[in-house]
């Protein structure tokens, strides 16, 4: 950079500056008026949401004691969940898990 002086320098790191802070500054206007037009629904999922019914609840339960059991007692609580239902296979669960 022999050909141009220090003056020159600064005066167009100056202006690269400015221009940057210009940009920025309508890139950020943009953005808030962007954020601030948002209506809370926007952000929610559109469509109703669905109800928890009875056999919902039931395998939440039965899914949250069975994923602490060993393989073993899992298998044996898997067994009786498919002969005698989930309930008896919850309380089954519950009980291993106390002991």
């Amino acid at each position: 950079m022999a050909g141009i002086s220090i003056g020159a320098r600064r005066e167009r790191a100056m202006r690269d500056i400015e221009t940057g802070l210009k940009i920025l500054t309508v890139g950020l206007r943009r953005l808030a008026h962007d954020v601030t037009t948002l209506s809370s629904g926007a952000l929610a999922r559109p469509g109703r949401q669905r109800p928890v019914t009875r056999a919902l609840r039931l395998q939440g339960r039965y899914m949250g004691l069975i994923r602490t059991l060993p393989e073993r007692k899992k298998r044996q609580v898997m067994a009786l969940r498919a002969s005698k239902g989930v309930e008896r296979a919850i309380k089954m669960a519950r009980s291993m898990k106390e002991a």
